[in-house]
């Protein structure tokens, strides 16, 4: 049961991080500080909710503490790479 929560909590630690690439690409501006902004803005809400997580699991059930953060860095990580293949295309067939 702690790995399936650990595995929700790295998919949702991943979705600041996400709605932060969203809003960085819609935004009008094109400076790279307001850009960094949006990535930097991501990254931190992400590692709050995923350090919350797993204070959260080290209180109520400190023995299965291994397995949830296990599985909360497996899903998040894995949600981010397939989130930057999938967005720049690395396995897409160009046309010559």
């Amino acid at each position: 049961m702690l790995i399936v929560l650990g595995a929700l909590v790295g998919f949702l630690g991943f979705a600041p991080l996400f709605l932060s690439f969203r809003l960085a690409r819609k935004h009008p501006s094109t400076s790279t500080l307001s850009l960094g902004l949006y990535g930097l803005g991501g990254v931190s809400v992400s590692l709050v909710v995923l350090v919350v997580g797993l204070l959260l699991c080290a209180v109520w059930a400190r023995d299965g503490l291994v397995g949830f953060a296990i599985a909360e860095a497996v899903v998040f990580l894995g949600a981010t790479i397939a989130f930057v293949v999938y967005r720049n295309g690395i396995f897409k067939r160009g046309d010559k």
